[in-house]
């Protein structure tokens, strides 16, 4: 069980590092700035959202796995 609590933790933190980095990236270019200039908030939201997805991944985990067997 601890196996997949792991699995999953790390599953979570990639997608919602993943994701945050990507929105933030976004975020920079849209906001016609360096992408330089906003190196420092993108990585604070990209530890935030690997901070978040590693909470979230096991629950969410659970609930795949719950549906899946259905």
């Amino acid at each position: 069980m601890q196996k997949y609590t792991i699995y999953w933790t790390f599953v979570g933190a990639l997608w919602g590092g993943s994701l945050f980095a990507i929105l933030s990236i976004f975020r920079s270019l849209v906001s016609e700035g360096s992408f330089v200039q906003h190196l420092n908030p993108i990585a604070v939201m990209t530890v935030i959202g690997a901070t978040v997805g590693g909470l979230i991944g096991p629950l969410a985990g659970a609930i795949w796995v719950k549906f899946r067997k259905h």
